[in-house]
């Protein structure tokens, strides 16, 4: 970590876990380019540096540890009095196989990494960001929140952990100020996947040659998540509680700003449990709503 550096009137603090490869390195390098000072924590600090320049603040840190992370927010408190942004972008996929097969104890450090990570974060810089005048939370989900991806287990549920945290936390935090979303950044060709080539076809299952193809061509460009983030860190974005997806979802159109207050009330991109009254036109749904009830 590099010296104590007096604050500058009007700047920004971010920090940003998981800063040291992938999505959240592009993710450092991409606000620090924007002029905010970067605190970009990873287990490899050595890679840090690199990432966010000599303007930016680089810390050791497992977010699955308790200590590690308490010890991290001491050393950014002792940075900067205010955090204006926490993104979660640490992540693992934990035990890739079949329920039956994988490690209990890789299957549970998945949990350890993905959700428990996000909430220890939230819990110890919450001071600094309280401190702040328009503070933001964006933690990473992904597509195992919402759909079951077999022999991902630990990955979907603690995925699915993190979108019900967000909410969550966007109901506890509002009388503070403080706007928690999710992003689901999709298939990046990061260093994440190598995990699923590693564990092999018959672990992986068919995620493997889905995974082994769009490493090889590509998939969504890193652009999309890095300018999701953006978007979700902007004066523009007034959203709370939501998971918006990087490459699917209107963010860009200016659809979410004319229609702030409905959306941010709505249930659309949240966790909730989809009722027969919620499918007109569906032949099983309409017989559901027909049927007496079992209470």
């Amino acid at each position: 970590m590099n010296p104590l550096t007096p604050p500058r009137v009007g700047e920004r603090h971010a920090l940003i876990t998981g800063a040291s490869s992938g999505i959240g390195a592009a993710a450092a390098r991409a606000l620090a380019a924007d002029g905010w000072i970067v605190h970009a924590c990873a287990r490899r600090e050595e890679r840090l540096r690199a990432v966010v320049g000599e303007n930016g603040f680089t810390y050791r840190c497992d977010v699955g540890d308790a200590a590690d992370v308490a010890a991290m927010a001491a050393a950014v408190a002792s940075q900067t009095p205010a955090l204006d942004a926490l993104v979660t972008a640490a992540g693992s996929f934990g035990a890739i196989g079949a329920i039956g097969t994988v490690d209990p104890d890789a299957w549970l450090n998945g949990l350890r990494v993905n959700l428990f990570g996000t909430y220890l974060c939230v819990h110890h810089l919450l001071p600094l960001l309280k401190a702040a005048s328009d503070p933001r939370i964006v933690n990473f989900s992904g597509g195992g929140a919402f759909n079951a991806v077999p022999n991902y287990s630990s990955y979907a549920v603690s995925k699915a952990g993190v979108v019900r945290l967000t909410e969550n936390l966007a109901a506890e935090l509002a009388h503070l100020g403080i706007r928690v979303n999710a992003m689901a950044p999709g298939f990046v060709a990061t260093e994440i996947h190598e995990a699923t080539l590693g564990a092999g076809e018959d672990a992986a299952g068919a995620l493997y040659a889905e995974t082994r193809a769009k490493m090889k061509r590509g998939a969504i460009p890193m652009e999309t998540p890095v300018a999701c983030l953006r978007y979700l860190l902007s004066d523009a974005c007034r959203l709370t509680g939501k998971t918006i997806s990087a490459s699917f979802d209107p963010w860009r159109s200016g659809l979410f700003e004319a229609h702030e207050q409905a959306l941010n009330a709505s249930d659309l991109y949240t966790m909730r449990r989809m009722n027969a009254v919620n499918l007109p036109g569906d032949e099983v749904a309409a017989a559901i709503v027909k049927a007496p009830r079992a209470g």
